[in-house]
């Protein structure tokens, strides 16, 4: 039996923006997903922190324009690593995204010693986010998108 295709007019993508490896390539991911994919055509980027500035700053309206405007929005977020800060920001205020993904899932993080600082030292660089992540997590999000019933066969890539 084939799942029912859902009919999907906006696709907010909502990612980490953490200091470190995986965040910044949760980001990296959201943006190539924005502006150079298969779902580019229908999709947006929001930022959390930005989110959480207006809720923290009781910026009431703008939270108020922000939610309604995820309503109506196929929500996917994607956390950096499974500490899932932009989950936990959103979940905070009652917003269920469709879709969750943990880029620390797909590619594991190192393991660190905290009690070492050289492990700090030695830790990836954001301006070295490698080429074959990028395109291993949009993969996942574009077959997790294929699973919930969107067809994503029928936009042009970008």
């Amino acid at each position: 039996m084939s799942k029912k295709e859902i009919q999907v007019e906006n696709i907010v993508l909502i990612t980490c923006s953490g200091s470190e490896y995986h965040g910044e390539l949760a980001r990296q991911v959201a943006i190539r997903l924005a502006e150079k994919s298969k779902i580019a055509s229908i999709s947006s980027m929001t930022c959390s922190t930005i989110f959480l500035k207006n809720v923290l700053l009781e910026k009431q309206q703008l939270v108020e324009i922000t939610k309604n405007h995820l309503k109506h929005s196929f929500i996917i977020i994607i956390n950096g690593c499974n500490t899932a800060c932009a989950s936990a920001i959103y979940k905070h205020l009652d917003i269920v995204p469709d879709l969750i993904i943990s880029v620390q899932d797909i590619i594991p993080k190192q393991h660190m010693n905290l009690n070492d600082l050289n492990t700090f030292k030695n830790l990836p660089k954001l301006s070295e986010i490698k080429e074959e992540d990028i395109r291993k997590v949009i993969e996942i999000v574009l077959q997790e998108l294929k699973k919930q019933g969107l067809n994503i066969d029928k936009f042009d890539e970008n």
